[in-house]
């Protein structure tokens, strides 16, 4: 099994072909963040209101996820095979992250905000969806799985993971502006694969349907 490994990571599979996301949602990240900051300077509002919860910073996070969410609830609808499986991965990731970003209920956030039990029930739910496609997914295409999991395809969703894992470090050392920064970074990751994947979906969806135009009729 193990001799089988370089193969399958090198194979012929699909690989993740926009490869400049990473760059773009660095650039996005950053440039958001600076372009709040310098609002929040000239209004003369305090560093640390910016990342305050439920503050500007945190509703963009919120907004990038659930721009994600809608992408890919839009690619899984229009796409096929490998693509769509991508695309509710990518849409239950986000769909839990934006259930994270959103503040508890509690007696001074009242709005944009839900209930504990609320939050635990709906990513339960989007948990056994995900775990009951995947199963149906690898019983009809096991090579499709394993494309799936292929750091080659999958990278995009491995370093949105890994900057999640980075901003708890930043939190963990008090360091406010790199968690929600690096945060955002991660969102937006999600955000542009999602857009990608249902751009390509819709494309598909396209080159299919003038196909059955042009087809001549027997």
């Amino acid at each position: 099994m193990l001799a089988r490994f370089p193969d399958w990571l090198m194979g012929k599979g699909q690989r993740w072909s926009y490869t400049r996301i990473w760059m773009h949602a660095l650039m996005a990240a950053l440039g958001v963040t600076a372009a709040i900051w310098g609002a929040s300077a000239t209004l003369a509002v305090p560093v640390a209101q910016i990342f305050a919860e439920n503050a500007s910073h945190e509703l963009v996070q919120s907004a990038a996820l659930a721009a994600a969410t809608l992408a890919s609830v839009i690619a899984v609808a229009r796409g096929t095979g490998l693509p769509r499986y991508a695309a509710l991965v990518t849409g239950v990731i986000s769909f839990a992250g934006f259930l994270r970003e959103t503040p508890t209920c509690r007696g001074d956030v009242e709005i944009f905000c839900a209930a504990p039990d609320i939050r635990s029930s709906l990513m339960a739910v989007g948990a056994a969806v995900l775990i009951i496609a995947t199963l149906a997914y690898a019983r009809r295409d096991r090579a499709g799985i394993l494309q799936a999991i292929n750091p080659r395809f999958s990278w995009p969703l491995a370093l949105a993971g890994a900057l999640v894992g980075a901003s708890q470090i930043g939190e963990e050392l008090h360091l406010v502006a790199v968690e929600e920064t690096l945060e955002l970074y991660s969102y937006f990751v999600l955000m542009l694969g999602a857009a990608y994947l249902a751009l390509i979906s819709a494309r598909a969806a396209v080159l299919q349907q003038h196909h059955c135009e042009d087809k001549p009729e027997p």
